[in-house]
């Protein structure tokens, strides 16, 4: 009995290629090399799926279909169950609005995947539409110019500048950590200043100011470990081990 040298399977003697992998036996095929190198080839193209050899536009127009399907399939039988069991649209519009408002969103970033201000800026009206549908079905509460959409700009305004200046890096490693703790030490600054104004407290800042203290001493350390590291490439000299 023989072995295949790729899965380890036992074979017959005569075998010329593995029963299990389909790999041939090089050993017993030495004079018939071109014929192994065209197997191997096939064998790897079959190996990738037809997704993947797909282009990138064509990817995202199926991602755009598939969610188009599920989301609307979805706001479709909500609305359906809702009108049914009360004869009327009552909980079903929220959930209606927000797959809608979601499609728009994903439908944006297929269309525009590299113009990222462009479906940002979109993305972030379209979710303040949301908040502002979202206060009127609760019956005009007034939070959600207010609280909701200086808190959704916040958030947009970190996020995407967190994003610019890792666009921008050119190595990545601990400063994209660093950026990170300190955008969320930031958007901890900018809600508790919103939530306060909204409830007319005096004191604007609180407990941020400890997490953006901490979240500052935190990335400041790792920034400087960092760019060190990009002069001193030796971990023992830095490290003094």
């Amino acid at each position: 009995m023989i072995k295949c040298p790729h899965c380890g399977v036992e074979l017959a003697e005569n075998a010329n290629f593995c029963s299990l992998c389909g790999e041939p036996l090089l050993e017993k095929n030495e004079d018939n090399l071109a014929f192994i190198e065209t197997r191997k080839k096939s064998q790897d193209e079959k190996l990738i799926t037809d997704y993947q050899k797909l282009s990138g536009i064509q990817k995202r127009k199926i991602i755009r279909k598939i969610s188009a399907i599920i989301l609307f399939s979805g706001i479709l039988i909500t609305l359906v169950i809702d009108f049914v069991g009360n004869n009327s649209i009552t909980w079903s519009k929220y959930s209606a609005t927000v797959s809608l408002v979601l499609f728009i969103n994903i439908a944006m970033v297929t269309f525009w995947l590299r113009r990222y201000f462009l479906w940002g800026s979109l993305s972030f009206v379209s979710a303040s539409l949301l908040l502002v549908l979202l206060d009127i079905y609760s019956g005009d509460i007034g939070w959600a110019m207010s609280l909701g959409i200086p808190l959704l700009f916040a958030g947009y305004t970190i996020v995407f500048s967190l994003f610019w200046l890792i666009h921008r890096s050119k190595q990545k490693g601990l400063n994209v950590i660093a950026w990170s703790i300190l955008g969320i030490g930031l958007f901890s600054i900018c809600t508790d200043g919103v939530i306060a104004l909204y409830l007319d407290h005096a004191r604007l800042f609180g407990w941020s100011l400890i997490v953006m203290v901490s979240s500052t001493i935190i990335s400041a350390l790792l920034l400087y470990i960092h760019y060190r590291l990009k002069k001193v490439t030796d971990l023992r000299r830095f490290f003094h081990i």
